[in-house]
Order: structure tokens, then sequence, then C-alpha cells
């Protein structure tokens, strides 16, 4: 599906009263989705429970091929397991087709920063439920 094909029905969706999602953020998950518009560096820091989460926007696809290639870099076994299945995802992406629908219940991140307080960790992916976010920005955070 096209970008010009999910957003009116996306956008009649979200602006129902009873919708919980922001439609902000949604149609930013949904450009991340989407090869047919430019949506590479868009930074995001959102709020969750006290915590921010910054970090560059992606896609399900994207995300899944990092994840699984950092899994790949541990143990032999999984790392047997984890390069089969990544070769599974790199052939699917070849010929421009999904394993399966997108989870739109989820937010994914790439080079990422987690800060609680004074603490700060660099992640190379995030993965978390859109539903857990109190508030977002786009950019990053001011390093003072």
């Amino acid at each position: 599906m096209s970008w010009r094909d999910a957003v009116q029905p996306a956008l009649r969706m979200l602006l129902q009263p009873e919708t919980r999602l922001d439609p902000h953020l949604e149609i930013l998950r949904l450009g991340a989705e989407h090869d047919d518009i430019e949506a590479d560096d868009i930074v995001l820091t959102l709020a969750l429970g006290g915590a921010l989460v910054t970090g560059t926007l992606v896609s399900t696809d994207t995300w899944e091929r990092l994840h699984l290639r950092q899994l790949g870099e541990h143990d032999d076994t999984l790392r047997r397991v984890v390069r089969h299945a990544v070769g599974h995802l790199d052939e699917a992406a070849e010929k421009r087709r999904r394993r399966r629908d997108i989870d739109h219940r989820f937010l994914h991140l790439r080079d990422a920063t987690f800060r609680s307080g004074r603490t700060a960790y660099a992640l190379p992916t995030w993965h978390g439920p859109i539903s857990a976010v109190s508030g977002w920005t786009l950019g990053e955070p001011d390093k003072n």
C-alpha cells in the first residue's frame, strides 16, 4: 500500500473522538513505514513514564533487520539461527514483500538514547509501545 493510499483511512481513524492515538505521532510512524516518502532522518524524543528516549524513527523492517543482526553478534547457536532469519528477511526485502503485516502498536528507533534522571544509556535499537508515550517532540533534548 502506498503512502497516499494509507494516509486517508489513517486520518479518518485517528480523528475519531474515541481513538487514543496521537494523530501527529501516528502520521510520523506511518511515514517511516512507507518507502515512497523520504522519512529517513526523523529524530524524536519520547517521554515514557518519567524517562526520555531519543532516536531516529525507523520502519518495522529496518528495526527487525538491525535487531536480528544485533542478536547474531552473541552466542554461536543464536548466531546461526539469526543468520538464517536475516537471510529470509533480506530475501523478502529484495523481492519488496513483507513477511507479515506491520504491528501498529509499536514505534521503532535506531541509535537511541534512554535518559532517566542524570543517567543516559546508548542503545543501538529501541522498540516500544506507542501507547506508553505520554509526550514527544521532534529532535533531541539540549545537552545541558
